[in-house]
């Protein structure tokens, strides 16, 4: 008979954030995913440039997989240093994310992948530091409770990280097997390019919801992940 994984052993859910957001954006998701007796973890980005925020995650898959199959979900501009340092992963989940393919410039399909309300808030200094204006909040958080929306803003961080230019030559998600979110009420990325990445995942699914499900969706989101969790527990 199969014996149940250790605690040690059982499979961990390692969440990334995307731009200008924190690892405590996923608390929600991160308290029922414990309430349901997965084990998780969310990370912080640097958010300093795409070199650091790809080796910030390269560095938490390694220290995880040590201990057991890391589920490795990636929110919006997270899919890009995932798809670039999450090799060693068991399984990833995209959620509203970048899932570049092989030869195609990320940064060239920034306008077809975004919407241009979101574009027009943000602001760029003259350093390269990139900010957003009080108008992202009806861009990422359409269908997120008014007030977990204003405690949102709040945590916005300011960002240096740039979507790269330079085609990623061996995307993780070739290898590694995928799943992909699609967040059906963005305004913030297009759903049609969602579900065009979606295609390249093993499963898909849908949420009627906004940018930011971690928000507007927590417990659909942490049920789906936790099913894709499940299917490492025995491998």
């Amino acid at each position: 008979m199969t014996r149940p994984p250790t605690r040690e052993a059982a499979p961990l859910v390692l969440l990334v954030h995307g731009a200008h957001h924190g690892a405590r954006c996923w608390e929600e998701v991160t308290e029922q995913l414990r309430a349901d007796g997965v084990r998780n973890r969310a990370i912080d980005l640097p958010l300093t440039s795409f070199t650091d925020d790809t080796e910030a995650v390269r560095a938490a898959v390694r220290e995880a997989a040590a201990r057991g199959p890391v589920l490795l979900v990636a929110h919006s501009y997270a899919g890009l240093p995932v798809s670039a340092g999450g090799h060693t992963a068991a399984r990833l989940v995209y959620v509203a994310a970048r899932m570049p393919l092989p030869g195609e410039s990320p940064a060239q399909l920034t306008p077809t992948w975004n919407d241009p309300a979101f574009h027009r808030s943000v602001r760029t200094a003259p350093d390269g530091t990139r900010t957003l204006l009080p108008s992202a909040r009806e861009a990422l958080y359409s269908t997120t409770p008014p007030r977990t929306a204003e405690r949102a803003a709040k945590l916005w961080r300011p960002m240096l990280s740039t979507v790269p230019d330079t085609p990623l030559d061996d995307p993780a998600w070739l290898t590694v097997p995928s799943a992909y979110v699609v967040c059906a009420a963005d305004r913030t990325v297009r759903p049609e390019a969602q579900r065009a990445c979606a295609a390249r995942a093993a499963v898909q699914v849908e949420l009627d919801c906004d940018h930011s499900p971690f928000y507007s969706a927590p417990g659909p989101l942490a049920r789906f992940l936790a099913t894709q969790a499940a299917l490492l527990a025995y491998r």
